[in-house]
């Protein structure tokens, strides 16, 4: 295992790297896919089969979700590629952050890191799997092009329907869950500001009743960059003056 590591480490070096066509090519030819773009990478899916590929059962391929086609699938996938890596031992951090927005700069570099991984521990593969007649792996369905699928034989109506249906119900369940969090971010910022508007009205009074205004200034500012609910700082740094943000406005 300890020849593994150091070959992860080694892939880090600078050295020839193909052109994107060129590695987009190398993968479709791997997995028998049809990606167009190498942002499509970024479902993990096809890093899951090419890790199979390498180390024999080390990744489930029943829990890759080969048609994913939302952040929350992304995530799934490349979360199992990642678990790959540490059940070998290898000291690889996947960037899955990174890779599930779908950016090309960040998706590329990796493909071209993980090109030289693949190339140091099966390098007769590749041309294998060029020579082959027929497809080794499932073929991957791009997450944006592959809106229409070809089958052996027509599907009764009242099934295609029910495939359909759930299609649907996953993407509005990955809506639901991304609005969720939003509503929950736009609520926390609302609260803060609003709690702070109402400390600034408070000490604009008490400042006027004490005729003090050569230092009004600076305790709003203070009042505005104060950190509110725990937050790095805590409410004892507010100004002491300032008044109950529960209390309600003049």
């Amino acid at each position: 295992m300890s020849d593994l590591k150091l070959t992860v480490a080694l892939t880090s070096v600078n050295g020839e790297n193909m052109s994107r066509h060129d590695m987009l090519q190398w993968v479709n030819t791997m997995v028998q896919g049809h990606f167009k773009k190498i942002e499509e990478l970024c479902s993990g899916a096809a890093y899951c089969q090419m890790m199979e590929m390498i180390f024999p059962n080390c990744i489930n391929m029943k829990r890759v979700k080969m048609s994913a086609k939302l952040e929350h699938e992304y995530l799934h996938n490349l979360k199992l590629f990642q678990s790959a890596f540490n059940r070998l031992k290898l000291d690889k951090t996947v960037p899955i952050d990174r890779l599930i927005k779908g950016r090309f700069q960040d998706n590329f570099e990796f493909l071209q890191w993980f090109k030289k991984f693949f190339d140091s521990q099966a390098p007769s593969l590749e041309n294998k799997m060029s020579l082959a007649n027929t497809p080794v792996i499932k073929p991957i369905k791009p997450r944006v092009f592959a809106k229409e699928e070809e089958a052996p034989t027509k599907q009764p109506q009242s099934e295609q329907v029910h495939d359909g249906d759930d299609d649907i119900l996953k993407e509005l369940i990955g809506e639901t869950q991304t609005l969720s969090l939003k509503i929950e971010s736009a609520i926390e910022n609302r609260d803060l500001s609003y709690r702070k508007l109402l400390m600034m009205e408070n000490l604009m009074m008490d400042m006027i009743s004490k005729n003090q205004m050569v230092d009004l200034c600076e305790r709003i500012q203070a009042v505005i960059v104060a950190p509110m609910d725990g937050q790095a700082g805590g409410e004892d740094e507010t100004p002491s003056d300032a008044a109950d943000p529960n209390e309600g406005m003049y």
